[in-house]
């Protein structure tokens, strides 16, 4: 490489690192919590420049906003196919017991849920990540009921208990179980609590 070479290439601004610079977000705020980390410190840990990060995600909004897209996709996902499944109603509940006690440390991410957290602190966090949070929960709420709905229809579910009741039911109990688990409560303990929660539904 001649001099006039060398000069343009280190002058060239470093590719982000946008899925690193994520994962290292969504670690952060899921480890201790969303308010706790700001992008100047996801920044430094991500090894990215603080222009790079904005220049990709906007801003802290922006970025908070992308990191509740990748946590969707990494957690509740696997819960939407749960419920979208042919599984009997039974063995869904139990699918999904099973998935929200599972010991986090075996899939090397921190206990309880990022966005179970984002919603507590939801009037500290900007407008995109916010309404990108109530976007997720009706979503939930959709797909809790669309469920019901299916086991009503096949004579699994009974029929005098509101939908809409349940599923509030269903994501409160789960969420809560979330929040126990980042106490340190033993994953059989709340295993235990959620079946006797979730009881009433069988």
């Amino acid at each position: 490489m001649n001099p006039e070479e060398n000069t343009r290439s280190r002058g060239r601004p470093k590719t982000l690192d946008r899925e690193h610079v994520l994962q290292t977000a969504m670690m952060s705020y899921w480890q201790e919590g969303p308010k706790e980390v700001p992008i100047g410190e996801i920044c430094r840990r991500a090894g990215a420049s603080k222009p790079a990060v904005y220049r990709e995600f906007g801003n802290d909004d922006g970025l908070k906003n992308a990191v509740l897209d990748a946590y969707r996709d990494l957690m509740l996902v696997p819960i939407h196919e749960v419920l979208e499944s042919d599984l009997p109603f039974d063995q869904a509940l139990d699918a999904l017991i099973d998935i929200i006690c599972e010991d986090r440390s075996v899939q090397g991410v921190p206990e309880g849920c990022l966005f179970v957290a984002m919603r507590m602190q939801q009037n500290t966090i900007g407008d995109l990540a916010s309404a990108k949070i109530d976007e997720v929960h009706d979503e939930m709420i959709g797909k809790y009921s669309a469920w019901i709905e299916r086991a009503k229809s096949n004579g699994q579910f009974s029929r005098d208990i509101p939908t809409e009741v349940a599923a509030y039911h269903l994501c409160t109990q789960s969420n809560s179980a979330q929040w126990l688990a980042k106490t340190g409560l033993s994953h059989d303990l709340i295993k235990g609590i959620l079946q006797l929660a979730f009881a009433s539904l069988r």
